[in-house]
C-alpha cells in the first residue's frame, strides 16, 4: 500500500513492518515450487497416470528419441 509522507498513519505503518508484525501477502504456503527442480512459481505443472508431479515446465522437455 503506498502512503503520503503527510499521512498520520505512515509512522504506525513503518513500526509494523519493522518488528513484523505487517501482514505478510504472501505466506510461505502459497508460494508453489516444483519438487522436482526446485523452480519457484511455474507456470504449470506435468503429471502422470498416477497423479504425481514429474515436473514443471522448466525441467521437463520433449525429446524425440531416448537414449
Amino acid at each position: 500500500m503506498i502512503y503520503r509522507s503527510d499521512d498520520p498513519r505512515l509512522p504506525n505503518v513503518l513500526d509494523k513492518e519493522l518488528t513484523g508484525e505487517y501482514e505478510d501477502y504472501y505466506n510461505e504456503r502459497d508460494i508453489k515450487y516444483c519438487p522436482v527442480c526446485g523452480a519457484y512459481e511455474p507456470d504449470y505443472f506435468y503429471m502422470n497416470d498416477d497423479e504425481e508431479c514429474v515436473g514443471c515446465y522448466e525441467c521437463v522437455h520433449v525429446v524425440y528419441e531416448l537414449f
